[in-house]
């Protein structure tokens, strides 16, 4: 098999050791018999079931380290198994509940990462029916997980309002009990959704309530999938936000805290922050400032299959003035 230069830069190289070694564990642990077995009408016992729900989590992080492109293509596989598994198999009702909220999270990951690579359609698609496979596993928190990244889809599309709306219904479903760090999400999204709805004053209020929940969360409550998340103020939702409001200072300071905090396993997290700030920047009046950060953000992103990181910043060289600096900027977002 020849791999070309731009497979090798975009799917290899961006690895760090410890997560391409969890990777290799995890495709050497494959219950090859055992699936093929349960593929083909037998049993699916817990084994399968665990290996299936690790191989969700390693799609997680890849995904945080090279964006949606070539996580979806490895999703959908799992779930076309997953499916499978669900028509042909036999197995105890508690391994089917487990299938049916593999099925629900591999289809909200598909639709997450169709979302990151600007397949709008096809992530509504998975999402709609991320939320029956939830349903069929008494799966809420997964649930809530899917109206919440609808929600953000309407955020980056401008439509403020249906975010706000969404995200109330998912933190409506899940219930004042649930983990207050799932909470803590849906408000730090929030606070973006109201900024984009021209609601500063509800956005503020959503803020210091999404820290509340932060500050009282235990975390032996939350769900495996929300590994990635820091304090709500210092999330890129909120400094984006916070930006769209008119507190460019505040934002810069909340974000770079966040980057402080967070792994070079985050890359994609890192482009868009690092966007976020020049973006702040830039509303501070510091062109130099904002493109240096640009810049670093566009480094980043260099590795990336990401679309909402690159629309982000061409958005971003849109707004620069017709000067030396903006045009090398500018220009380097050509590569892309």
């Amino acid at each position: 098999m020849e791999i070309g230069p731009e497979m090798d830069r975009r799917a290899f190289l961006t690895l760090s050791g410890d997560v391409a070694l969890t990777l290799a564990r995890a495709w050497a642990a494959v219950p090859a018999a055992k699936l093929a077995h349960a593929a083909g009408g037998g049993t699916t016992d817990a084994e399968v079931v665990t290996w299936i729900e690790n191989r969700l989590a390693q799609l997680w992080h890849l995904d945080d380290l090279i964006g949606g492109e070539y996580c979806l293509n490895q999703a959908r596989a799992d779930l076309r198994l997953v499916i499978r598994l669900l028509k042909r198999g036999r197995s105890r009702s508690d391994i089917e509940q487990r299938l049916y909220r593999a099925a629900g999270e591999l289809l909200r990951f598909s639709g997450w990462a169709a979302f990151d690579t600007d397949r709008h359609a096809a992530a509504e698609r998975y999402w709609h029916a991320g939320l029956r496979a939830a349903a069929a596993g008494d799966d809420a928190l997964t649930g809530a997980y899917i109206l919440s990244q609808m929600a953000m889809q309407h955020t980056y599309a401008g439509d403020g309002p249906t975010a706000v709306n969404l995200l109330d219904v998912a933190r409506d479903r899940i219930g004042a009990g649930a983990s207050r760090t799932v909470h803590a999400m849906l408000d730090a999204w929030q606070v973006r959704a109201h900024a984009v709805a021209g609601e500063p004053r509800q956005a503020l209020r959503i803020l210091a309530r999404a820290d509340a929940h932060w500050e009282r969360r235990d975390v032996e409550e939350d769900p495996p999938w929300l590994y990635w998340m820091a304090r709500s103020s210092t999330t890129i939702e909120v400094g984006m936000g916070l930006v769209a409001i008119g507190h460019p200072g505040t934002a810069v300071r909340l974000l770079e805290e966040g980057m402080a905090e967070r792994s070079a396993d985050y890359a994609r997290d890192t482009a868009l922050g690092l966007a976020a700030i020049a973006e702040a920047q830039l509303d501070q009046r510091d062109l130099d400032g904002a493109i240096d950060t640009a810049r670093r953000a566009a480094e980043t992103a260099s590795g990336l299959d990401s679309t909402r990181v690159t629309e982000r910043l061409q958005a971003f060289g849109r707004r620069l003035p017709a000067r030396a600096p903006a045009e090398e900027f500018r220009s380097c977002l050509s590569t892309f």
